[in-house]
């Protein structure tokens, strides 16, 4: 079966002018996610964080996906870690995400699937268009 990759829009949450489109193959996690926003986003990697499915933010605990080392222990990737695959997200056109980081300041980013299109060997993630210049964190 062909890879697959997943067209993200995302949107700062309280920030209307701040939009971030990044495209990410489906073979990497929720963590290569994070990284991705972190770099479209300008900020540094020094806070936990967490993605929910769906268009909530904190909802139940089976739509949520942690920090791969929120606790003690490393979370198991089949108990809520990021470390999961995007392509096991059922991720499909119209789906979202929702992304907190840093659970103090609560930076919330909302991710809509705008599209899922073959991987065509494209550098991946990447970040395909920004718009708005992001508060400083």
């Amino acid at each position: 079966m062909a890879q697959q990759e997943y067209v993200l829009e995302t949107e700062l949450v309280g920030f209307e002018d701040v939009s971030r489109v990044i495209a990410v193959r489906g073979d990497l996690t929720l963590v290569d996610l994070h990284y991705a926003l972190q770099s479209a986003f300008g900020w540094d990697d020094d806070h936990l964080y967490a993605f929910w499915r769906g268009g909530q933010f904190w909802t139940n605990a089976d739509k949520h996906f942690i920090h791969p080392c929120a606790g003690d222990e490393p979370v198991d990737p089949g108990e809520g870690s990021a470390a999961i695959r995007l392509d096991s997200l059922d991720l499909a056109e119209g789906r979202s995400l929702c992304y907190v980081f840093d659970f103090e300041d609560e930076w919330r980013v909302r991710l809509n699937v705008q599209a899922v299109i073959a991987d065509e060997g494209r550098p991946s993630p990447r970040l395909v268009h920004a718009a708005g210049v992001v508060p400083l964190q």
